[in-house]
């Protein structure tokens, strides 16, 4: 069988780098994209800068044999040389929705339509951005981040918020969260939402690919843990009605009447949320945390050969492992990418395990 060659094209502002003619000594890649960190990151270690500079545009493809993809894109931010090299540390476009300082308020939007507007305003492009719930009212101001307005909103409803190698920006939900906005009140369990679900772990974020022990994986481990809370509960800026999103909201005397709830049992956890302002957004608010506290509690960790076509978001499965819990199928949440002389190639993914990965 012949051996596949690991090859790389890379740009950075004007000048250009590829396997056969490799310009400014590149001796090693290595991108980071992770949903649990905020902005994709690339690491290059090189010979000479060439004159590189601070905010140059980067770009990098990597794969075998002259048959590349992108896998990632962004600006440089950091440059540090040295006797021997220098490298570079470049951050992906998300890195513009955590720059951009913003006052806005937003009556009777959905989720998505204020995340689309963030984006907007950042000059980003949008990829995959659900409505989600309608907010009767949601006010964002410059003392935070745009993207930790952003982050908050995908939290409520179990969301993941990430960019696309392309750097467009995503807010939408997989695996197990997907069923939440099909089922009344985003409750948990409900059929609706398991049907949805089930067709999402088979789309995921728009690729599939399954790994066997013995042919693909280079290394596994899993995660397996209990859920740190049993019961989530949200409640509201004093939540006024049981009617809906539309109704008026009055003071009442018992706000435990207008909680939001999801899941059973202890440890039991509450959020006070201000933009809860009924039960029905206040239960699906529930739902939502109670999908962020349960992803990572299964996951498992692969290593593979360089897999440049695998985005986040897409479905994954790995079987055939001797160790039953080294097997699943879910959505990759990470993915490392190393290109240098000592591995060759090599792609570490970690995937949330779908339907507690059982």
């Amino acid at each position: 069988m012949a051996r596949l060659k690991p090859t790389y094209s890379l740009t950075v502002g004007s000048l250009s780098s590829n396997t056969d003619t490799p310009a400014f000594g590149p001796r090693a890649f290595t991108v980071q994209r992770d949903m649990d960190i905020p902005a994709d990151a690339l690491h290059i270690r090189m010979l000479e800068r060439a004159g590189i500079n601070l905010d140059d545009e980067v770009s990098l493809e990597l794969g075998f044999d002259g048959e590349n993809e992108p896998v990632f894109k962004g600006k440089v931010v950091k440059i540090r040389p040295a006797l021997d090299g220098l490298s570079i540390y470049a951050l992906g476009k998300m890195n513009d929705l955590l720059n951009l300082r913003t006052a806005s308020t937003y009556e009777g939007q959905s989720a998505g339509a204020i995340v689309s507007d963030l984006v907007g305003q950042a000059g980003l492009e949008s990829g995959t951005l659900d409505d989600g719930s309608t907010l009767p009212r949601f006010a964002v101001d410059r003392r935070v981040s745009a993207f930790a307005h952003a982050k908050g909103l995908a939290d409520r409803l179990g969301y993941e918020l990430y960019a696309n190698r392309d750097g467009a920006v995503m807010f939408h939900a997989l695996g197990d969260a997907a069923g939440l906005d099909a089922a009344a009140g985003g409750l948990l369990g409900a059929a609706a939402g398991a049907l949805e679900s089930a067709a999402a772990a088979l789309l995921g974020g728009g690729g599939s690919e399954g790994y066997a022990f013995g042919q693909h994986l280079l290394a596994s481990q899993a995660s397996r843990r209990s859920s740190p809370w049993g019961t989530v509960k949200v409640g509201g800026e004093s939540p006024m009605s049981s009617q809906g999103d539309s109704a008026s909201h009055w003071l009442t005397v018992n706000d435990s009447d207008f909680q939001g709830q999801a899941g059973s049992g202890s440890p039991e956890i509450l959020f006070l949320d201000q933009a809860a302002r009924s039960k029905d957004l206040a239960d699906r608010f529930a739902a939502g945390q109670m999908a962020v506290i349960q992803r990572t509690a299964n996951q498992v960790s692969l290593r593979v050969f360089g897999r440049p076509q695998v985005e986040l978001g897409d479905s994954l499965s790995a079987s055939d492992a001797p160790e039953e819990l080294l097997n699943g199928a879910g959505y990759v949440r990470a993915i490392q990418h190393i290109f240098d002389d000592r591995l060759g190639f090599v792609t570490d993914l970690r995937v949330a395990l779908n339907g507690g990965g059982g």
